[in-house]
């Protein structure tokens, strides 16, 4: 099997790489058996009846042995003509490049850094926008010392648990990377690397900028933030000063990728080359610096201008405005396409970046690493000996070797068109649209954190913020979801990740006990325990490539690829518990770092939600996204949840350091039941007591 290349321009070599083993491929029996285990709690009894028939009928095995053993002789290929490669990488760039809708709130997630005290509410020879400048001028000379690093080879390896190293070829894929829509007659989008890419793309009220950063020889040209805050300050000035028109050329990268190709192909054949070359110039630049002029105050409003953008529509009633001028939102400011780094008016700053070549395990360290340097900045103005996060910096040599390198900030001019400006007016209204569809609920629970849980409950923090995602659905909704939380496989050559399935019969046991009116507290622990346990088994076979979704999806991909005019459609893929499992309901990540605030990614189905969680050592921050779906009771309920769990341990500490008396009951060994009770999720179910909602099902 042959797949097409998805990645151009890419250097092939780099020293980055360590020599890890291959990501595996299960037995396809162990595969099917934990399809059967991960899909079972979403089922009904007929349901199932019907699936373990279909999975594994005669039928079924005889189809997906001949997939399996293509698949291995597709891997035993592979290693030898691209031995830094994985089974799944291809299909798994296929299945981000060969989706046709928008990227934003679709793909593309964000972090929101800690806010960086040492410049917070600085006045200073930049006037009112003294601290968006300093903020963002300190972090992109942290992210050039990132770059050269890598580019030199220096960046120190990423390994779990003090010694397993990990893969590092997503970082070569990280700057001067570009998501480029299909061109005529080509069936997806491609990704475009540049590994010369020396220059930037700054934006600021939707008009472009740009500036070399690095020599020839990968080291940054500026020794220090300062002259990159006059060239922020000076592309602030000059957009202020501008009357000339501006077209919001990065609203395309928001749009459907068919139209957004259609463009660009437009833009191609025009007998004006000037768009072309603009774009070629941003798709080419090492990533992209937004500067919004805006400040925000509000987490959910901060939190959505950095995933999609804000849409501020200004209306006015004693005239027509020309369709553009309508919109004020921070939408219209951004290159989705690449890695973005949005600093606002008040100084916030986060990372928007586009998924298809990088995971977030990456992006964190990316974010880690600068925000860490960026802080330590100010510390070696003030004392000596401070450690430094990257090698020492060499100084470029600039009049030596970089004559033809260009420091001082150039305006990119875009001309404009009928056919342009309508193109931009839908695309700015489609995306409005989107962002007017979705809601955002950040909740800071300071209770307690993964040193309490770790403590008290005994459990894995992770594990225990997933059964209370679980106890808050089901006391929303009355039943349980498919439910996805990410697993990283970087162990392996280029691993990406595996899916953990949440819903075990472990969690539906704990979720239920939590509402059963029959039950003591100290089945609730032994239940907790339980589906906690499961989970970090879970965990622990996913991050070892043991998991079922990537290696079914793979065999379903050379079916539809190899196989789809001259085999039957293999039963498993045409049973309905094939869509249940891939229809995510509540799709989750942990990404925690003490550089973080926040992070946050819509949902991957209409009628979803979208989770991400930092479990801190005294606090868990959540940032929830769904298409108007009770958003911020869903928010409550989770932090109910984890209140009642904290609860349930409290009752049985208290009743183990004290005698009480158990209230009679009529089902033999039960006793304690009705003082095991509080109001932590009594007011959120419609009035009842929570011990009243069903738990037959």
């Amino acid at each position: 099997m042959s797949l097409p290349k998805r990645i151009e321009n890419e250097e092939k070599d780099t020293p980055l790489m360590p020599e890890l083993p291959r990501l595996p491929i299960p037995p396809l029996r162990e595969t099917l058996s934990r399809y059967l285990a991960r899909v079972e709690p979403l089922l009904e009894d007929q349901q199932n009846r019907k699936m373990k028939e279909y999975v594994l009928s005669d039928n079924n095995l005889k189809l997906m042995h001949k997939l399996q053993q293509h698949l291995l002789e597709y891997d035993r290929r592979l290693a030898k003509e691209k031995p830094q490669s994985s089974y799944i990488e291809d299909f798994w760039y296929d299945a981000y490049l060969m989706y046709e809708a928008s990227v934003v709130l679709n793909v593309n997630p964000c972090f929101l850094l800690e806010d960086d005290r040492t410049i917070k509410n600085v006045i200073g020879c930049y006037n009112k926008y003294t601290c968006q400048i300093k903020r963002a001028a300190k972090l992109i000379f942290s992210i050039l010392k990132f770059i050269k690093e890598i580019r030199h080879g220096n960046l120190k390896r990423d390994v779990v648990h003090g010694e397993t190293p990990l893969s590092m070829d997503q970082y070569s894929r990280l700057f001067g990377c570009s998501r480029i829509p299909p061109g005529p007659r080509e069936k997806s989008c491609h990704l475009q690397v540049d590994p010369t890419s020396h220059h930037v793309i700054v934006t600021y009220e939707s008009q472009f900028y740009w500036f070399d950063v690095l020599d020839v020889d990968n080291i940054p040209i500026f020794s220090t933030p300062e002259p990159i805050e006059w060239n922020l300050y000076s592309i602030i000035m000059d957009s202020k000063q501008s009357e000339s028109t501006r077209p919001p050329f990065g609203v395309f990268t928001t749009e459907d990728r068919r139209i957004w190709s259609n463009v660009r192909d437009y833009i191609f054949h025009d007998s004006d080359s000037t768009n072309w070359k603009n774009l070629k110039i941003v798709d080419s630049a090492l990533f992209v610096i937004c500067l919004d002029d805006a400040s925000f105050t509000e987490d959910s409003e901060l939190i959505k201008s950095m995933l999609c953008g804000t849409s501020q529509i200004r209306l006015f009633p004693n005239g027509l405005a020309k369709p553009l001028d309508a919109q004020h939102g921070t939408c219209l400011n951004r290159w989705y396409d690449k890695l973005q780094l949005i600093v606002t008016k008040n100084g916030k700053a986060g990372i928007n970046f586009e998924h298809t070549a990088v995971d977030g395990h990456t992006v964190l360290r990316l974010a880690s690493d600068i925000y860490t340097d960026s802080i330590l900045g100010f510390a070696r103005g003030v004392t000596r000996n401070v450690p430094d996060v990257f090698t020492e910096t060499s100084k470029s040599n600039f009049e030596k070797s970089n004559l033809n390198l260009i420091t001082i900030p150039q305006k990119l001019e875009w001309k404009v068109d009928p056919f342009i400006l309508s193109s931009l007016h839908f695309a700015e209204t489609r995306v409005s649209d989107s962002i007017s569809q979705h809601e955002f609920a950040v909740l800071n629970f300071t209770k307690y954190g993964s040193n309490h849980i770790k403590a008290s409950f005994q459990c894995s923090p992770d594990a225990l913020v997933q059964q209370a995602f679980q106890v808050a659905y089901y006391a929303l909704y009355g039943k349980f979801e498919a439910t996805y939380e990410p697993a990283m496989t970087k162990k392996f050559t280029n691993g990406r990740t595996e899916a953990i399935r949440s819903v075990t019969p472990e969690s539906k046991d704990f979720v239920k006990s939590m509402f059963d009116r029959y039950a003591i507290d100290e089945h609730r622990i032994r239940f907790l325990k339980k589906a906690c346990k499961k989970h970090s088994q879970i965990i622990r076979e996913c991050s070892d490539g043991l998991g079922q979704d990537r290696h079914l999806y793979a065999l379903y991909r050379i079916w539809n690829e190899n196989y789809k005019d001259t085999m039957p459609f293999p039963p498993i893929f045409k049973d309905e518990s094939w869509s249940i499992h891939n229809n995510i309901i509540i799709s989750t990540s942990n990404c925690g770092n003490p550089c973080l605030k926040s992070f946050g990614f819509g949902p991957v189905t209409p009628n979803g939600f979208g989770i991400g969680y930092i479990v801190r050592e005294n606090a868990i921050s959540m940032v929830i996204s769904s298409r108007h779906r009770q958003t911020h009771r869903f928010a409550s309920l989770i932090e109910r949840s984890l209140l009642e769990i904290d609860h349930v341990f409290q009752r049985r500490s208290a009743a183990d350091s004290e005698v009480s008396t158990a209230i009679p009951s009529n089902r033999p060994g039960l006793g304690k039941l009705e003082q095991q009770r509080s109001n932590s999720l009594v007011h959120l179910l419609s009035g009842n007591n929570y011990f009243d909602v069903n738990v037959s099902g």
